[in-house]
């Protein structure tokens, strides 16, 4: 989106700037030319901003996580940076965007998919309050030679695209380096097809420009390209920026030419996770040590009794602040469906300011991320907690199992096996899950709002299994086993009125008529004194027949199903 002056009224301008001294700066170059400035610290706040109200002009400052890191903020600047420009460009058509950043980072800026190839950009090193305030009033022409229309050399040479920002959120991040195009198109149809996120760097400045601005998993890197690309003088130079400032950053060497010496001087001067020899290359033993170097945690979650977590194997006793916890547990509720920041906040105490509360929040979600995932290589790599737009998500990934998950599929299993009349299968089952209820979800939150369905839902789901195994148990004459389940499940939900007969009819088939007796007694009166109903006629024709002594069934056959036939039994 190209330069372009504004009439009267003066604009709307919105900004985002995670560094307190810049945007001192930015505020102060401003000063008499808006109408209304709103300033954002975070992605989330410029997200709901841009929301609420239409900007004539959005400001966004384009800072490396490294600079965010030994300054006064850190929020995953380049990552917010890069979602908001792109976000401007797709959704708020109408608003003019400046891209503020450092020189040598453009090209590798404009590489990003999604980027308009026109962008107005602004170096750091060239600020000052004219160049800002003669791109505001629209009366200077200068800023068209900061304007960009070409692709870089990278991107010309690729058969296929690179996948655009924010997205293969989980999949394996990575960065080739190679300046050989036979090459960097087969290593970038290969991570194409496996559907990874990734990124190319043919020369050794785009590899520090798409360093700086994303972050990877795993650098595939050439280490001894011609000097037309990363040259002769730069061959360690990256390994030893990766080894500086990218320390979760996996190194894998590829090349066709390195002799065994030189593989060895890598193995044993770098970090160097593994070599691809090009002379026998081979497309899944590259992505099988990929694969390998990325961190799959083994999460294990309990939420049933009492709130654990357990990461391969070892509990996690600390999510990196006080008020995490309680931000996890709604985001663990509500998994796989996105929650909003305005509602993650109601987790935090207040902070004084709608800025300072999502800058905390920031914090926090950062926290837990890297206390679930250690080895990330930035919080915002989390195959977990992933965030979208002005919302956060917990993604259940292949590894990560919650009981309550656990339970909800063991249930289902077992129903399809009883509906097969796989009774002993189904049986097995049904004690395997109800073993894993053993307490009611998220205990210490009883009064908290969000988890009131989830808690309703899991007991229901536990009665009812309860109640099913009752009645295998019965259908197989195992009638004290029977009793104990019925019993245990009115301790869960004590208005079934389902459950009494049960244990009417298994007592009764058991010959302890007395003890059915009992249990009708129970319901009436809980019935007629709590709530001032009526049983129904088919508990009241149980009663009758067992007062009678007349044969009873011990498992009450389901209306229009031929589940069970009803095995006769004189009381």
């Amino acid at each position: 989106m190209s330069a372009q002056g504004f009439d009267q009224p003066k604009p709307r301008v919105i900004l985002l700037e995670p560094q307190a001294e810049w945007r001192d700066k930015l505020k102060a170059a401003l000063a008499g030319l808006y109408s209304q400035l709103v300033v954002a610290t975070a992605y989330e706040e410029f997200l709901m901003a841009l929301q609420e109200m239409p900007f004539d002009l959005a400001i966004v400052d384009v800072w490396t996580d490294a600079a965010l890191e030994n300054g006064d903020s850190d929020h995953n600047g380049t990552h917010d940076s890069i979602e908001a420009l792109l976000y401007v460009a797709e959704h708020a058509l109408h608003t003019n965007l400046l891209v503020i950043g450092d020189a040598e980072e453009r090209d590798s800026l404009l590489e990003t998919p999604g980027v308009p190839d026109q962008i107005a950009f602004l170096a750091r090193q060239a600020f000052s309050d004219q160049a800002l305030q003669v791109f505001v009033t629209g009366r200077s022409e200068s800023m068209s030679s900061a304007v960009s229309s070409a692709q870089s050399s990278a991107l010309a040479q690729l058969e296929v695209q690179p996948p655009r920002v924010n997205t293969r959120i989980g999949r394996p991040r990575v960065l080739i380096v190679e300046d050989q195009p036979f090459w960097l198109n087969i290593f970038a149809r290969t991570l194409e097809e496996a559907n990874y996120f990734w990124r190319v760097a043919t020369t050794y400045a785009q590899a520090l420009g798409r360093l700086r601005l994303e972050s990877f998993h795993v650098v595939l890197l050439n280490p001894s390209v011609s000097p037309a690309g990363i040259g002769e003088a730069h061959n360690w130079q990256l390994l030893d920026y990766l080894t500086h400032y990218c320390p979760r950053t996996k190194v894998i060497a590829i090349s066709g030419r390195l002799s065994a010496a030189e593989v060895a001087k890598l193995f044993m001067g770098y970090s160097i996770r593994g070599y691809v020899d090009k002379n026998a290359f081979d497309k899944a033993a590259l992505l099988s040590l990929i694969e390998r170097q990325i961190s799959t945690i083994a999460l294990r979650v309990q939420t049933l009794g009492d709130f654990r977590i357990w990461r391969d194997g070892r509990q996690v006793t600390h999510f990196g602040a006080p008020e995490a916890e309680q931000v996890l547990k709604l985001l663990i509720t509500r998994r796989g469906t996105a929650v909003s920041v305005d509602e993650l906040l109601h987790c935090l105490p207040s902070q004084g300011s709608a800025a300072r509360n999502v800058m905390r929040l920031t914090e926090v979600i950062n926290a837990l991320r890297l206390a679930l995932e250690p080895d990330l290589p930035r919080p915002a790599d989390s195959r977990l907690i992933v965030r979208e737009g002005a919302s956060y998500r917990f993604v259940v990934a292949d590894r990560v199992e919650i009981d309550a998950d656990l339970l909800e599929q063991r249930l289902s299993s077992a129903r399809r096996l009883e509906s097969d009349g796989e009774i002993a299968a189904a049986i097995r089952l049904y004690e395997q899950a109800t073993a894993l209820y053993i307490g009611d979800y998220l205990p210490a939150d009883r009064h908290v709002l969000w988890t009131a369905n989830e808690r309703a839902t899991l007991q229901m789901l536990y009665a009812n299994a309860l109640n099913r195994l009752a009645d295998l148990y019965a259908h197989e004459g195992r009638l004290d086993m029977a009793i104990k389940a019925a019993n245990t499940a009115l301790t869960v939900d004590a208005y079934a009125e389902t459950t009494y007969r049960r244990l009417m009819r298994y007592h009764a088939c058991k010959g302890d008529r007395k003890a059915a007796m009992a249990v009708y007694r129970t319901l009436v009166k809980l019935f007629s004194e709590l709530f001032a109903e009526e049983i129904s006629p088919t508990t009241q024709r149980l009663y009758e027949d067992i007062l009678a002594n007349r044969p009873v069934s011990c498992v009450e056959v389901r209306p229009n199903t031929g589940e069970f036939q009803a095995v006769a039994s004189s009381s």
